[in-house]
């Protein structure tokens, strides 16, 4: 997709997602390529990680944006937080489609969807050697927290969702969420070295 040329600026009163989400529902074609263009590769990394199936994950993507622009009319007119409402959106077709395979599939067939950390070969090519061991480290010790904990870890430190947004993600109390991110860094503290854990509190994204 071509580069969004025109700027689009939002009023002292609006934020800018949500000015860019406004002239979206309002037809504007260059506010969609914003959209797409500010968060795609994130849906993409964030859905293989769910899955593990780049197809279903693409297909889900398509789908996703051809829908937005399809009804975005009928659309919410007030969202703060446009990668919220895509990832969770990314999510349900997700699910809804391991769902499916499940019930077409035998039990002895292996459906994705585990969550799977593995750094994307973009993050490990501007990374020297150094710094690679280190995020194969990180990714080892998250891939050791149970999966709950990986998925809730990587939205709050990696995407930067509020605890209600993950809570909301993941159909959990926010009690809940805070909790399972609470075990996790304690069960990471454990395995990792002081500068790992402030990648992962400071530089993960």
């Amino acid at each position: 997709m071509k580069a969004v040329k025109t700027a689009i600026t939002a009023s002292p009163t609006v934020s800018p997602q949500e000015e860019v989400w406004n002239q979206f529902r309002q037809g504007s074609r260059d506010a969609f390529a914003l959209i797409y263009q500010e968060h795609a590769d994130h849906l993409y990394h964030y859905g293989c990680h769910f899955c593990g199936d780049v197809e279903m994950v693409r297909d889900a993507m398509q789908e996703l944006f051809h829908d937005l622009w399809q009804t975005r009319e009928h659309l919410a007119d007030q969202i703060q937080h446009i990668r919220y409402y895509l990832l969770s959106s990314l999510r349900r077709r997700l699910l809804r489609t391991l769902e499916k395979n499940r019930r077409l599939l035998t039990s002895t067939v292996d459906i994705p969807g585990d969550f799977e950390l593995i750094p994307s070969k973009e993050h490990l090519i501007i990374q020297d050697e150094s710094q690679q061991e280190q995020l194969q480290q990180l990714y080892a010790a998250l891939n050791a927290l149970p999966r709950r904990q990986r998925e809730a870890i990587y939205l709050r430190f990696f995407h930067e969702l509020s605890y209600q947004e993950i809570a909301g993600m993941m159909s959990m109390k926010v009690d809940s969420v805070y909790n399972i991110i609470s075990k996790a860094i304690g069960m990471l503290k454990k395995m990792l070295p002081p500068a790992l854990m402030v990648l992962l509190l400071y530089r993960a994204r």
